[in-house]
């Protein structure tokens, strides 16, 4: 991909924006019913019983090893079954190996793109922004995703969560991309849809734009302070291209 940056001026507020990075479930994707099936499969295989779309909701946004976690423990619980930390430890990577075997098994045909992605996408790219995904998602779930629904083309790379040792809400995956990028990272604009994407932006020093749908763990996400809170990231891309010559 060409690294032709900054062809036009983008803005948000007063501070110039250089570069993008997104966040990848619940910005760029709908995979909810991935989710729900994936851990249908795992809770089933397990002999537990499932859980329900409003706790999944809740619990996506810190890597999968959460989610399992979280969503095991609730399901013992419900069993009536110890559900304490080693209850769970013991059963930690059966839970793990069925969820991968599910999500495989959903395919991709149920992620949906979120309305106003795609075009985007697109109207960032000609704001010469370059982007980049960062995401808690595992890379060998999340290169997949992104291959699938064609987003892969649009973005210069993707940092999963076991990118390295340390995830979203540690700024530390935002300050390597923006390295990577060449951009100061007061100059990269940080898009998502959670408390763990603000709070990493926050800390790495760049700006914050949070989409009002998606997850954040099931709380409106203007609790959440941020630079600016939008619809779409179509709308993020028409704020920053009418920036003042």
């Amino acid at each position: 991909m060409s690294h032709t940056h900054c062809s036009a001026r983008a803005q948000l507020g007063a501070r110039p924006i250089h570069a993008v990075l997104l966040d990848l479930d619940g910005t760029l994707i709908d995979t909810l019913d991935e989710f729900e099936l994936a851990l249908g499969h795992m809770l089933c295989s397990l002999q537990l019983p499932p859980t329900t779309r409003a706790t999944i909701a809740r619990t996506i946004g810190k890597g999968s090893e959460h989610l399992v976690r979280s969503i095991l423990a609730g399901a013992l619980a419900q069993a009536g079954l110890p559900h304490d930390e080693q209850a769970v430890a013991q059963r930690f990577d059966e839970a793990m190996r069925l969820y991968f075997i599910g999500y495989d098994n959903a395919g991709h045909e149920h992620a949906k793109v979120y309305p106003g992605v795609r075009e985007g996408l697109q109207a960032l790219q000609a704001l010469g922004l370059p982007m980049a995904v960062v995401t808690n998602k595992p890379m060998r779930l999340a290169r997949p995703l992104l291959d699938a629904t064609g987003l892969a083309g649009q973005i210069e790379f993707l940092y999963a969560g076991d990118s390295f040792a340390r995830r979203k809400p540690d700024p530390y995956p935002l300050l390597q991309a923006c390295e990577r990028l060449g951009q100061a990272p007061q100059q990269v604009l940080m898009i998502g849809d959670s408390a763990n994407d603000a709070a990493a932006a926050r800390a790495a020093g760049c700006a914050i734009a949070l989409l009002r749908y998606g997850f954040n763990h099931g709380e409106p996400i203007e609790q959440v302070a941020a630079d600016a809170y939008f619809d779409s990231i179509a709308e993020i891309a028409a704020q920053l291209a009418a920036a003042p010559a």
